[in-house]
């Protein structure tokens, strides 16, 4: 398909943001698993599980174990030094209002719970964080057009979400020593981060199986009180298909990168790196409304810059239902 014709089927207004969202992965290539989370895609605009107008909510519940000590690609013994880092429980619950009032056009809504602990050790000393806080919530406007591959029909879709992912969370949590967590370990970044992503969706000739592939990227547009989170950019690479009985397996590839964080009260020597994981998941349909769905995200590559923990696996479990 030529550029024009590509332009002439998507329409100006998905041209202008995919070409927006290119320009910002290529001029800032670095993504994130996060200090805290590493995560599927679970957008099922993207996915094609649904795609007409109508109001859906999403409730979904992930967790990520991070107790695997690296320096690079390698797994490292805690050292006698006067702080080791020990292990990180995130668990996260996150509810999704998405609308979409138009064929074309949606906008979504998300606020996450995030039920956090940290422990390291200081001069031998077990030190921990524990806290139950809302995270920072976003917003998210959508975009999506049929594109006419074959003489068949229209069988693949060009979308594009663009949006924000807005200050709301706390970024003082202490202990009960009075002593600040660490900022990449609060419940917000305090900062204003634009986020986007681009994605491309294909129906297979069995009619039953689709595939996908999405870029994302969020960028911090400022800092607060010394920090700045790194930007992130990354790519998932996702099959589905439909079964009997309203059974969906699901396969992702997720490549994800994240920049070093920067600011006095960051720790640039010890944050970012990249990883690319094997995320097998199920979907059940409860309805023609509702399903229920599940992945398990399996690290085969890791790399972090400097000392830190790392996962060895990550969980998502969801409901979603329409209205």
């Amino acid at each position: 398909m030529s550029i024009s014709n590509l332009y002439s089927t998507v329409k100006r207004p998905a041209f202008l943001m995919l070409s927006t969202l290119t320009f910002l992965a290529a001029s800032n290539a670095q993504a994130s698993c996060g200090s805290s989370f590493c995560l599927v895609n679970t957008d099922w605009s993207v996915q094609g599980a649904w795609l007409e107008r109508g109001t859906r909510l999403d409730l979904r519940f992930e967790q990520v174990n991070q107790n695997r000590l690296m320096s690079g690609a390698d797994k490292v013994t805690p050292s006698n030094a006067n702080e080791v880092e020990l292990e990180t429980i995130s668990r996260r619950w996150v509810f999704n209002l998405d609308h979409a009032f138009h064929d074309n056009w949606g906008v979504s809504l998300a606020l996450p719970f995030i039920d956090r602990s940290h422990v390291h050790t200081e001069s031998g000393e077990r030190v921990n964080w524990t806290y139950r806080q809302l995270g920072d919530a976003r917003a998210a406007l959508r975009y999506q057009s049929d594109i006419q591959e074959s003489a068949s029909g229209k069988n693949a879709v060009m979308g594009a979400t663009l949006g924000l992912k807005l200050a709301t969370a706390k970024t003082n949590i202490a202990n009960n020593t009075g002593t600040p967590a660490e900022r990449s370990l609060q419940a917000g970044s305090g900062t204003t981060d634009l986020i986007g992503s681009a994605y491309y969706r294909r129906v297979l000739p069995d009619l039953a199986s689709t595939w996908f592939v999405q870029l994302n990227t969020e960028i911090p547009l400022n800092e607060k009180d010394g920090y700045q989170p790194g930007a992130t950019v990354g790519v998932d690479l996702g099959l589905r298909t439909e079964w009997k009985y309203g059974i969906s397996p699901m396969l992702q590839l997720n490549f994800q990168h994240k920049k070093r964080d920067s600011g006095v009260k960051a720790e640039p020597d010890n944050s970012g790196g990249r990883s690319f994981s094997i995320s097998p998941g199920l979907s059940y349909r409860i309805n023609a409304r509702s399903h229920l769905y599940g992945f398990a995200q399996l690290p085969a590559y890791q790399y972090v810059n400097g000392v830190q923990l790392a996962p060895k696996w990550a969980l998502t479990l969801g409901l979603q239902s329409s209205f």
